[in-house]
């Protein structure tokens, strides 16, 4: 059925089939034709886009919750669709059916829990005290979920791993009793306790893994980055839930651009961090690529991309300035830069994207700012800002997206001489020179030395300088000029220079 009208934050939406008389004393938002199957079902919740945003009973079969007779209804209590989330109405509403009767179930309401019932109050018993020898009842399946994890690490370290468990029920769990192992160095006794649809986060070796989130649990051991197993177990034993069973490689996470392996909505499968919506900051302010005690961001639409990555390039660095470049009135190595150029055809905002040296070098990636960098402009960032070194000896620079994937990357070997810049001449183009003149957020130019014509004999005294259209006679050579930046072409003429009048 296509759905229709709109739903107020925190309200229901009732749809009743074939007329507004099966809850006769709630108003329906819409009539619908068909019906459900007593065996069982899937009912899926699609956007307007095509995306799935929710089910019920996913799996198919049986309905895991409601009853036949006496015509009880399933209501919802847990967060993801698992059949420990779904729970058979035991006591009747304010709603009434056709004929009158009340309903066992909540139409237009905040569903009814399904809670033990109370002993008696004429009728104490004693609490009975546990069996030697008997293990405790099974927790259901699914009823406490490995929800996240970030097996690579963060971007300030591999090691600084964390675990995200998630509570779908609607009820507080205790989990004292309950462990999390991956049958090897991993073996944490869990304790606490988490709130109905709550998240607990344990993270490695110490609470600056996520520095500004919380840890509620700080455990030692290591993930493999090839793949483990792990299990998640009730106070008796027994298996409640598992994140990548068969102990190979994990089925999502990356671990180049650090980015978390988090549950799909629903419950069933994995998917690799998106990109959006993350949460906290790592050991060295890094944005964490992953959602820590958050929705995972596989459960939100994704936005709609809006330019094409490959289309910011690398256009210029300077790895050995000998002239004041950022214009602080001194000459220092803060004058290295980075120029970044953006083909288009779009603009691209900047924020989450990073630059970096060669991977594993002394220099820690930068992110870049919260800009919009046009289409066929160019942004320079100098050492002094982003603290990225250009090794005289050969280096490479690295341009990452959000993702943490290599858009772009150029390499150079040692530079001998000063203020010869590297990069792609024209700007943006495929083409790569060494020997530009540096240009920082002006187009790439190449560096011409002058040639001073002398004749060996004695020549009668030359006519005065003229220079081309445009020209105007320079006395200086361009290499002493006070604006070197400023200076465009050449022209050898006697033993004059002509350069472009600005």
């Amino acid at each position: 059925m296509t759905l229709q009208g709109e739903i107020a934050p925190h309200s229901y939406f009732l749809l009743e089939r074939t007329d507004d008389t099966t809850v006769s004393d709630v108003a329906a938002g819409l009539i619908y034709t068909g019906g459900l199957s007593n065996a069982g079902e899937r009912l899926t919740l699609v956007d307007d886009s095509g995306r799935t945003v929710d089910t019920a009973n996913q799996q198919g079969g049986s309905w895991p919750g409601g009853d036949a007779s006496p015509r009880a209804s399933m209501a919802r209590i847990g967060d993801r669709d698992l059949p420990a989330s779904w729970h058979t109405t035991t006591a009747a509403g304010t709603a009434h059916d056709a004929t009158g009767l009340s309903i066992l179930g909540s139409p237009g309401a905040p569903n009814i829990a399904a809670l033990p019932s109370a002993t008696p109050a004429s009728s104490p018993t004693n609490t009975p005290s546990p069996t030697a020898g008997v293990s405790p009842s099974p927790a259901a399946s699914g009823s406490l979920l490995i929800n996240e994890v970030a097996w690579a690490g963060t971007r300030a370290s591999a090691s600084d791993e964390w675990i995200e468990l998630l509570n779908p029920t609607g009820h507080e769990l205790t989990l004292d009793g309950w462990q999390l192992s991956d049958g090897g160095d991993i073996d944490i006794a869990l304790s606490g306790s988490i709130p109905p649809g709550g998240y607990f986060l344990l993270e490695r070796t110490d609470d600056s893994t996520v520095s500004d989130i919380a840890a509620d649990i700080i455990y030692a051991g290591g993930l493999s980055n090839s793949g483990e197993a792990l299990r998640l177990l009730d106070p008796g034993g027994h298996t409640v839930d598992l994140a990548n069973s068969g102990g190979r490689h994990w089925p999502a996470g990356d671990s180049v651009a650090k980015a978390s392996m988090e549950r799909r909505a629903g419950g069933v499968g994995w998917e690799t961090f998106t990109g959006y919506f993350n949460l906290g900051h790592d050991a060295a302010g890094h944005a964490i690529r992953g959602t820590p005690r958050g929705p995972n961001s596989v459960t939100f639409p994704q936005p709609t991309a809006t330019w094409v990555p490959g289309a910011l390039v690398i256009n210029e660095v300077l790895p050995r300035p000998h002239y004041d470049w950022e214009g602080t009135g001194s000459v220092t190595v803060s004058d290295e830069f980075i120029e970044l150029y953006n083909r288009g055809p779009g603009g691209v905002f900047l924020k989450g994207w990073w630059l970096d040296d060669v991977e594993g070098a002394g220099s820690r990636p930068h992110d870049l700012p919260a800009v919009t960098l046009p289409a066929g402009e160019r942004i320079v960032f100098f050492r002094s800002k982003i603290h990225i070194s250009l090794n005289d000896g050969g280096d490479t620079v690295r341009l990452l997206d959000p993702d943490g994937h290599v858009v772009d990357q150029i390499s150079y070997l040692r530079v001998r001489a000063y203020n010869l810049s590297y990069g792609r001449l024209p700007d943006g183009s495929n083409h790569m020179a060494y020997g530009l003149w540096p240009t920082p957020g002006e187009p790439n130019l190449l560096f011409v030395e002058p040639v001073i014509v002398s004749s060996p004999a004695p020549a009668p005294a030359p006519a005065p300088l003229s220079c081309p259209a445009g020209g105007l006679p320079w006395p200086r050579l361009s290499r002493h000029a006070a604006r070197p930046s400023e200076v465009r072409w050449y022209w050898s003429l006697g033993l004059g220079v002509c350069r472009l009048s600005p």
